[in-house]
């Protein structure tokens, strides 16, 4: 699905896998708001996190840090297959500086969110949404995606980190700078734009039931994540604690969206 020139490696975490450079990011296969994924920054903690992860019901993915140096989401909305131009497109910059390579979201209190749809001019956003068409064709997606600078998220030159397209939340809207009343409306249109997507995708017979699927995989998921926490009670560093660790350590960064 992803280009090459986009691509980072990745492949289905197994005992026979050793990473040939770190950090790497240990994600579950299905997951969403960044739940369960764990970053391994040496061979001792991924070793340690492999053997508790395959020991679970959840299946992992292992993938390679990208090498720039911010975070940027790219949220779409698509009405009609052959629609090139978007519905509602923004782009928000992640911002931490507690570690090079951070697990973000919207449950890391250091995460947080810069909306900087207003800065790009239209030509500049009808090239970044095209790259979200040139991946796929989507109703409604939001792409993260990690480049050194904004030209070079201009002009395509960043890696994909990740693709969410299950009912994904318009990250824009936590950014502080948005009043209430800004929110309320921009959450009215997007859900206005999901309406319209779903309309036009008409009905399916005998489609997968996808909420139910995701409902119980995510249960599956808490309970694998409270088995995994219970195992390492006893261990020198506790998952989900590899971060906390790191969190000073020498890679650290500071990344300012004005």
């Amino acid at each position: 699905m992803i280009p090459a020139k986009w691509r980072l490696h990745q492949q289905r975490l197994d005992d026979a896998y050793m990473p040939a450079s770190f950090p790497v990011f240990l994600k579950p296969e299905w997951g969403q708001n960044s739940v369960g994924i764990e970053r391994a920054d040496n061979e001792h903690q991924f070793r340690m996190l492999s053997r508790q992860m395959q020991n679970g019901p959840v299946q992992y993915l292992v993938q390679h840090a990208a090498p720039e140096a911010r975070e940027f989401e790219i949220f779409t909305t698509f009405t009609g297959e052959a629609s090139e131009h978007p519905d509602y497109l923004t782009v928000t910059e992640t911002v931490n500086g507690t570690h090079k390579y951070p697990i973000n979201g919207i449950n890391n209190q250091d995460s947080k969110y810069c909306d900087i749809t207003n800065t790009l001019t239209p030509s500049e956003l009808t090239k970044i949404s095209g790259y979200v068409r040139e991946i796929g064709h989507f109703g409604q997606s939001r792409l993260s995606v990690r480049a050194d600078t904004i030209e070079q998220l201009i002009n395509g030159d960043f890696h994909v980190i990740e693709i969410n397209l299950f009912t994904p939340m318009p990250i824009h809207l936590m950014d502080d700078k948005h009043s209430v009343f800004n929110k309320i409306r921009s959450a009215l249109t997007v859900s206005g734009s999901l309406a319209r997507v779903t309309r036009d995708m008409g009905h399916k017979p005998n489609a997968p039931a996808v909420f139910i699927r995701m409902t119980l995989y995510g249960r599956k998921h808490q309970a694998a994540q409270q088995a995994l926490l219970e195992r390492s009670v006893n261990s020198n560093v506790p998952v989900g604690k590899m971060q906390a660790a790191n969190k000073n350590g020498n890679n650290a960064v500071n990344i300012h969206c004005s």
